[in-house]
């Protein structure tokens, strides 16, 4: 990519330009709804055949509106498009609900898997490490994203999950 790129169409942008400080940065955009219509779909029938149990169930249209309201929350990334940042200095991680972002010297070590790469903040595997990593989705962007990461974290990789 040439320091002259934007945001395409896979949601990729390329090194920053010379006014942006120098350096790397790597932007793309997740929406797993809009990416899977086939799972979105299913999904979506998971959540009408849960509330339409619950109303026969219950006959109740408040606890009805409570379950899919909590399915519907407990999903929320999946229906909502998140935006990814990493620079020279930090991991920014943007959705509709805010933005989190967190240094480089934060993170010790990281886990690719099919689907995105985990952030650690721990040299070695530990129970709090669901809690405190970050996990960044792919997209269509797996091999950018993994290489930006190997050379940030130098070596720092974990692949016996």
């Amino acid at each position: 990519m040439s320091h002259n790129d934007e945001v395409g169409a896979g949601g990729l942008r390329g090194p920053a330009r010379a006014g942006d400080g120098g350096g790397d940065v790597l932007e793309w955009s997740v929406f797993p709804f809009k990416e899977n219509v086939r799972r979105s779909l299913f999904v979506v029938m998971v959540i009408g055949a849960v509330s339409t149990v619950v109303y026969i169930a219950f006959r109740d249209v408040f606890l009805t509106l409570l379950s899919a309201a909590i399915l519907v929350a407990s999903l929320f990334s999946y229906f909502t498009r998140t935006t990814y940042r990493l620079d020279d200095d930090e991991v920014i991680i943007k959705s509709s609900v805010g933005k989190n972002a967190k240094r480089w010297t934060y993170f010790k070590r990281y886990y690719p898997d099919k689907k995105g790469i985990t952030l650690s903040p721990f040299e070695t595997k530990t129970r709090l490490e669901p809690f405190r990593s970050v996990r960044l989705l792919y997209g269509s962007e797996k091999d950018e994203v993994v290489a930006f990461v190997a050379k940030k974290l130098d070596g720092a990789s974990d692949s016996g999950n």
